[in-house]
């Protein structure tokens, strides 16, 4: 398995879209919950990730807070999006991309397991289909390519391994590209996928609450998972409003902290 990811030296830059749960934070109603609403840093949109290497540009997942993440990061390029899976907080600003569409003037390729691409396709058809002869480029639609994954995947010469993680009642895709993996939406890692998740450099993973959850980790369960797993760095993410950030910091080893919407990491 490490075979797959000993190449020649490659600068991974990872900024953080947004680190919150499916209700960002705060949530509808004004409610910071645990939160302190006079830390910016507890303010989060929904969870995402922009990928920059020396020659790609990547996005994880299409939250409802694309158009305000994208701006956020000034992002005008991207050669591909990755989707974890197919949850509303996840996909739906899809429709965002028709203005990457309009600035680089060509179709998004988007990469996705079978199963969340024909979901995709049942719930936003359109995206998949070709721009209608008559609009001669005009964008008038988000247009996006599907790409099947399925394990061990290429974007031009980048190596990406992806890997189905337990989300409680459903699935999750994991990424890890060289000693960096991303982790959004887990609820248990078996063994297999641990053994995946092995020297890493950075790993960015899912810690909703405190409180033990039904479809995604909590603090006490991630906290043993670094135990096993031992990575060089870890950042935690899709918190909601009862994780307020100087709280959870306080309560974290050195080489692990709490992310932050706008937060650079390099690997």
């Amino acid at each position: 398995f490490q075979t797959l990811f000993k190449s020649k030296k490659m600068t991974i830059e990872v900024t953080i879209l947004g680190c919150g749960s499916s209700s960002g934070v705060p949530a509808i109603g004004n409610n910071w919950g645990e939160c302190n609403p006079n830390n910016p840093k507890n303010r989060r949109l929904r969870s995402s990730i922009f990928i920059k290497t020396n020659k790609l540009s990547i996005l994880v997942d299409a939250t409802p807070d694309l158009r305000q993440q994208l701006l956020n990061a000034d992002i005008k390029h991207l050669d591909a999006v990755l989707i974890t899976h197919c949850h509303a907080d996840h996909i739906n600003g899809i429709d965002d991309f028709r203005f990457l569409n309009v600035i680089m003037k060509k179709d998004l390729n988007m990469y996705a397991t079978k199963e969340n691409i024909e979901e995709i396709r049942k719930r936003f058809s359109y995206v998949f289909e070709k721009l209608s002869p008559k609009a001669k480029g005009f964008y008038y639609k988000p247009c996006l390519i599907p790409n099947e994954i399925n394990g061990s995947f290429k974007i031009q010469d980048l190596e990406i391994l992806s890997f189905q993680q337990d989300h409680g009642f459903g699935e999750s895709t994991g990424f890890r590209i060289k000693n960096f993996a991303y982790s959004s939406d887990v609820f248990e890692l078996n063994e297999e996928i641990l053994g995946k998740l092995e020297n890493l450099d950075l790993w960015i993973v899912d810690c909703l609450r405190f409180d033990p959850h039904k479809s995604h980790a909590h603090f006490d369960k991630v906290m043993n998972w670094l135990k096993l797993i031992k990575p060089k760095k870890t950042i935690l993410t899709h918190m909601n409003y009862e994780v307020d950030y100087d709280y959870i910091n306080s309560l974290l080893p050195n080489n692990c902290q709490a992310a932050y919407d706008g937060l650079k990491l390099k690997v």
